[in-house]
């Protein structure tokens, strides 16, 4: 047991709900593109916690897209509409808030900023 107990990115609550919902774990894996061992890891809880993060980073916003019609914004670390993300994304360096101009810097940095050509938003 961990000593500090995260709860589950939002992505992989939607990954529950789609199985409580019916479908069969191979379905949802073949939807998200992700292989069947994973899918039942991540929806069981036992997927390895230092593998985490990059399993967020690959698959995250595919969950997202397609469960939610989101994006997984890596900065905010959740899911945002696509129409915020394109806000986000053409919004002008803030000077005056900290919070704005790491956000800022974050969406330059972000391979799915739609002002970049990156995934679909």
């Amino acid at each position: 047991m961990s000593l500090i107990d995260l709860p589950p990115p939002e992505w992989v609550e939607l990954l529950r709900a789609e199985k409580a919902k019916g479908k069969s774990i191979t379905q949802i894996a073949s939807e998200i593109g992700m292989p069947r061992p994973s899918v039942s890891m991540l929806i069981n809880g036992t997927y390895p916690a230092k593998s985490l993060d990059l399993v967020t980073r690959k698959h995250g916003a595919a969950v997202m897209r397609l469960y939610r019609d989101q994006m997984m914004c890596p900065h905010l670390r959740r899911g945002i509409p696509a129409e915020d993300c394109r806000r986000f994304a053409a919004a002008p360096m803030s000077t005056s808030n900290p919070e704005k101009l790491r956000h800022w810097g974050a969406c330059r940095a972000c391979p799915i900023n739609p002002l970049k050509g990156g995934d679909d938003v």
